[in-house]
C-alpha cells in the first residue's frame, strides 16, 4: 500500500499536465555527436568528413532514414569541451533504433569499397579526433 501511495504521489505533477493542456509539443530525434580533433588536425577531418560522412548522410537523406543534418563548431571551447558537434535529425527514435545494421554495412561497402576498407578507415580516423559523446535527444516546442 506504501508503494502504491508513493506511486501515485510521484506521478501527480505528470497527471496535471493532460493531453488537452501540455505545455509543450513534442518534435523529432536527434543525435548529438561531440568531436574532439586531435592538435593540428581540425582541417583533415573536415576533408574526410567531406569525403564520407556528407556522401553518407547525403544518401540517407535521399533515402529517407533521416530529416536533416549539420554540424556546429565550438567557437570558443573551454578545456575538455569538443571541437564540434554532428547532428542528426530522425523523424522518430524508431527511424533510427529500427534501422538494420545490413543497411548501414551495405552503405560501408559502398563508399569504401568494403566492411574491412570501412574499418580500416575508422581505425585512421582515430588519428584525426576523439568521439566524446553521442547523445539521444528529443526536440520540444512550447504548444499553442
Amino acid at each position: 500500500m506504501k508503494k502504491f501511495v508513493l506511486l501515485i504521489a510521484l506521478l501527480l505533477p505528470f497527471s496535471a499536465f493532460s493531453a488537452e493542456g501540455d505545455p509543450m509539443e513534442f518534435g523529432t530525434y536527434w543525435t548529438v555527436t561531440s568531436v574532439d580533433t586531435k592538435d593540428g588536425h581540425f582541417i583533415d577531418y573536415l576533408a574526410d568528413l567531406k569525403k564520407y560522412y556528407q556522401v553518407s548522410m547525403d544518401q540517407q537523406l535521399a533515402d529517407g532514414k533521416i530529416k536533416s543534418y549539420s554540424m556546429l563548431a565550438n567557437v570558443h571551447p573551454r578545456k575538455d569541451e569538443p571541437d564540434m558537434w554532428l547532428l542528426v535529425e530522425w523523424s522518430s527514435g524508431a527511424a533510427m533504433l529500427d534501422t538494420p545494421d545490413e543497411y548501414f554495412e551495405n552503405m560501408t561497402a559502398k563508399l569504401f569499397g568494403s566492411l574491412d576498407k570501412g574499418q580500416e578507415a575508422s581505425v585512421d580516423r582515430g588519428e584525426l579526433r576523439d568521439l566524446l559523446s553521442t547523445s539521444l535527444l528529443r526536440e520540444m516546442s512550447f504548444s499553442k
